[in-house]
């Protein structure tokens, strides 16, 4: 290949490229969301067509379905803490070369246990809160 056909293959790449990723080219509503600048869905408030805004709701679920669902998110969040407090404990170990006796890695490693601790608790209350809301719709 000859070096005028390779830069021109240069150019004409450069040039699609250039057109097809252009910033006016770009538009929200490609990806199915309206847009207010192009001429796009009208917005809620003030609007004939709407009476009330939309809001997307989740279908209700039994109260055996709330349980597993609520069951599932903490058994998730867990999971989560415990995976990054092993983490956590395997850099400290790493950074003081294996020497738990090391006065800093044993207040690092009781920072690290409180702080999990503390985000555990976090989580079993705000899944308690999820699920006595869940309760008061009845």
């Amino acid at each position: 290949m000859n070096t005028r056909s390779l830069l021109s293959i240069v150019a004409l790449g450069g040039m699609l490229f250039a057109a097809g990723c252009g910033p006016g080219t770009w538009d929200r509503s490609y990806y199915g969301y309206p847009s207010p600048y192009y001429g796009g869905y009208p917005t809620y408030y003030g609007d004939p067509y709407y009476s009330e805004p939309y809001y997307y709701s989740v279908p209700s679920r039994s109260h055996s379905e709330e349980h597993a669902y609520l069951e599932h998110k903490y058994d998730k969040a867990m999971n989560r803490l415990n995976r990054q407090e092993q983490q956590a404990e395997a850099k400290l170990y790493r950074r003081y070369g294996g020497n738990t006796a090391d006065p800093r890695f044993q207040d690092q490693a009781s920072r690290i246990d409180r702080r999990y601790d503390y985000k555990r608790g976090k989580v079993e209350r705000n899944l308690a809160k999820e699920h006595g809301e869940y309760h008061s719709g009845w």
